[in-house]
């Protein structure tokens, strides 16, 4: 595997009201499993110093592929559906991409 993460991925959720520890308790299992996952060097949930009602989604990948697979899954796709109710809206992503050196 590589070194470094060549993708992250930073996903924003907003919890619906009321919903905040559900949805915390969620994304930590989901990042736990994602950890997991090949081409992943891991995963967590954040707070941002930007934004106090958003939890923050970070992952780190070593390619575009493995990213793809794991957000393809059927188990990912089923998890992001039994979340999707705890969520205030869409959630708002961001893959950021290696530069070389």
């Amino acid at each position: 595997m590589a070194e470094h993460a060549v993708i992250i991925d930073v996903s924003r959720y907003h919890p619906a009201s009321g919903r905040r520890n559900e949805l915390l308790a969620a994304m930590n299992a989901l990042a736990a499993t994602t950890g997991g996952s090949e081409g992943c060097f891991g995963a967590q949930v954040c707070a941002s110093d930007r934004d106090e009602e958003a939890l923050v989604a970070i992952s780190r990948w070593a390619s575009p592929a493995a990213l793809e697979a794991f957000a393809g899954s059927p188990d990912f796709m089923a998890e992001r559906e039994r979340m999707s109710f705890l969520l205030a809206g869409p959630a708002e992503h961001e893959h950021l991409r290696s530069l070389p050196t």
